[in-house]
C-alpha cells in the first residue's frame, strides 16, 4: 500500500554519526515522517549496525514491539506508551519475534504505541535490548534522540489518505500484517473498524488474530454495533471467541444476540463456522457473561449434536473447542461424549485430559491402554506426557498402579518421566529408582529431571548434582518395597 503525503527524508543526515554511541553501544540509524501527521500513520524507519532486520509484528498484538522500543520526550517529558496485550499466536522465530510472514523489515508503526499524540515536537529514539536475557535491561543497539514535529493536518487529507488506503487492500499476509492494517489502525473510522471485523475471517489464523486484537483500539459501542450486524451474517470465528474471551467488557452488552447467532451455527456445513460457534460459547459459559440457567441449558443440550457434527467433518479445531466446552461444564453424560471423540481420533490428548478432570475412576484402565500405546508421529510421547500428569493430579493415589504400568512399559519418553514424577511425589519405590537411574546416566533429558527435582523439593533448590543423588538414594532406602 503506497502511503500518502507523508514524505520520508533522513533528519538524522546533517552530520554522519559514528557506528558506535559511547560505552560501545552500535548505533541505529532511524527515519522519520517529515512532517508526522495525527490521524495518519507514522513509521519509523530503521537501519541496523548489526545487520539484522526489526520485524514487525512481532505478535498477534498490534502493539507489541517486544525487545524493540521506541522512546518519545516532549519538552524534556518523558510520553509514556500505551501497550495492549492480545491473546493469540505467540512469538516465534528469530530473536525479537517474528509471526513467521515474509512482510517489509525494518520498520515500525509509532502510532500504534502513540495513539494520542498532540501537535508539537518531540524527540524520538529508538533502542533493540539483546534478546535471550532479562528484557530491557542489555541494550544490543541504539539511535540518537531525533526530532519530529506533528501536526495536525486539514480534514481532507486524512480523508485522501483514508479513501485510497481502504481501495488497496491487499490479500497477501505479508502485506496486511506488515503495512496495511497498522497503516489503518492510526484512523478510528467506521471504515476501518468493519475492516477489521472482516479480516478476523481471514483464512491466515495471524491474520485473524491480529485484526480481532485490534478491535480494542475502537470505542466498544461501535464495536458491539459492528459485531451484531456481521453476526446475523456469519458465524463468530476463533479469532472472535479469542477476543470475547480477553475483552469480556465490550461484549457483555451483547451476550444475548451472540448466544442466539452462535447456537444454529452448530449445524453449519462450514467447519469452521461450527468451530467458532462452539469457542463462543465456551466463552460466554463462564459465570462473567451471568447467562440464565435456561440459557445454560441450551448449551447443554446442544453439545451432543455437536460432537456428532465434529466426528462427522473431521473437526479437529471444533473437537478441541467441544472437549474443552464438555470438560469444562462437567455434564452428566459428559465422558460419553468425551470418549466419542477420542474414539474417533479428535483431540485425543485433550478429551482425555478431560476425560480425567471427571475423576471417574472406571476410567484409568482405558486412558492407561490409550498411553502406553507408542505414536510414532510424536515418538517421545510429547502429547501423552502431558495427559499422563493429569491422571496424577486428578486420581491421587488411585494411579500408582497405572503410573507403574506406564513407566515400565512405555516406549515414550515423557510418558515415562511423568509417570516417575507422579510416583515420585506419592514417595513410590519405582519414583525414586528411576530417577536415581537417571542422575547415574546420561540420558538427554538427565538435566531437565535434575532441575525438576531442584523445583519440586526445597532442600534441593541450590544442591549440585551430588547432593541430589544422595538426596534420592536415601529416599529410595527409606521408601516401602511395592
Amino acid at each position: 500500500m503506497r502511503r500518502l503525503l507523508t514524505p520520508f527524508v533522513l533528519v538524522c543526515a546533517l552530520a554522519a554519526p559514528a557506528q558506535r554511541l559511547s560505552g560501545g553501544i552500535p548505533r541505529s540509524k532511524i527515519v522519520l515522517p517529515v512532517p508526522a501527521y495525527i490521524g495518519m500513520p507514522i513509521w519509523m524507519q530503521i537501519e541496523s549496525p548489526v545487520h539484522y532486520p526489526v520485524r514487525y509484528p512481532s505478535s498477534t498484538s498490534p502493539q507489541d514491539f517486544y525487545c524493540n522500543k521506541v522512546e518519545l520526550k516532549r519538552d524534556g517529558v518523558v510520553v509514556p506508551p500505551t501497550i495492549m496485550r492480545g491473546l493469540g499466536a505467540g512469538r516465534v522465530g528469530p530473536p525479537c519475534g517474528w509471526l513467521g510472514i515474509e512482510a517489509a523489515s525494518g520498520q515500525l508503526p509509532i502510532h500504534l504505541q502513540y495513539p494520542s499524540l498532540q501537535p508539537g515536537t518531540y524527540m524520538v529514539r529508538f533502542t533493540r535490548y539483546q534478546y535471550g536475557r532479562s528484557l530491557h535491561t542489555e541494550i544490543g543497539e541504539q539511535s540518537d534522540w531525533v526530532p519530529m514535529q506533528v501536526l495536525r493536518p486539514p480534514a481532507e487529507t486524512v480523508e485522501d489518505w483514508l479513501t485510497e488506503a481502504l481501495s488497496r487492500v491487499p490479500t497477501a499476509s505479508g502485506a496486511l500484517l506488515g503495512d496495511t492494517l497498522p497503516s489503518l489502525l492510526a484512523s478510528r473510522d467506521p471504515r476501518v473498524l468493519q475492516v477489521m471485523v472482516d479480516t478476523t475471517y481471514n483464512i491466515n489464523e495471524m491474520v485473524s488474530q491480529y485484526a480481532a486484537n485490534a478491535l480494542a483500539f475502537f470505542d466498544p459501542e461501535h464495536v458491539r454495533s459492528a459485531l451484531i450486524l456481521v453476526l446475523r451474517q456469519r458465524a463468530p470465528n476463533a479469532a472472535l471467541g479469542y477476543f470475547f474471551a480477553s475483552h469480556g467488557d465490550t461484549v457483555k452488552g451483547i451476550v444475548p444476540e451472540l448466544l442466539a447467532d452462535s447456537l444454529p451455527r452448530l449445524h453449519s456445513a462450514d467447519p469452521g463456522e461450527v468451530a467458532g460457534a462452539i469457542q463462543t460459547l465456551g466463552v460466554l459459559r463462564q459465570p462473567y457473561f451471568g447467562l440464565s440457567p435456561a440459557d445454560l441449558a441450551k448449551i447443554s443440550a446442544a453439545l451432543s449434536p455437536a460432537v456428532d457434527v465434529v466426528i462427522a467433518q473431521r473437526n479437529e479445531k471444533g473437537a478441541q473447542s467441544l472437549a474443552n466446552l464438555v470438560g469444562a461444564m462437567q455434564l452428566p453424560g459428559g465422558r460419553v461424549l468425551l470418549w466419542k471423540l477420542i474414539e474417533a481420533n479428535l483431540a485425543v490428548e485433550q478429551s482425555m485430559s478431560c476425560v480425567a478432570g471427571y475423576k471417574d475412576p472406571a476410567d484409568l484402565p482405558r486412558l492407561t491402554t490409550i498411553l502406553s500405546q507408542y505414536d510414532s508421529d510424536d515418538p517421545h510421547g510429547y502429547k501423552h506426557g502431558g495427559v499422563v500428569d493429569d491422571l496424577g493430579r486428578q486420581y491421587g493415589n488411585a494411579t500408582r498402579p497405572y503410573l507403574r504400568e506406564l513407566l515400565a512399559t512405555s516406549k515414550q519418553t515423557w510418558v515415562k518421566t511423568a509417570a516417575a514424577k507422579g510416583l515420585v511425589l506419592m514417595n513410590d519405590r519405582a519414583g525414586w529408582a528411576f530417577f536415581v537411574n537417571v542422575v547415574n546416566g546420561n540420558e538427554f533429558y538427565r538435566r531437565e529431571m535434575i532441575q525438576w527435582l531442584r523445583a519440586t523439593f526445597l532442600e534441593l533448590r541450590s544442591a549440585d548434582e551430588a547432593v541430589v543423588l544422595n538426596f534420592l538414594e536415601a529416599r529410595l532406602a527409606a521408601s516401602p518395597a511395592a
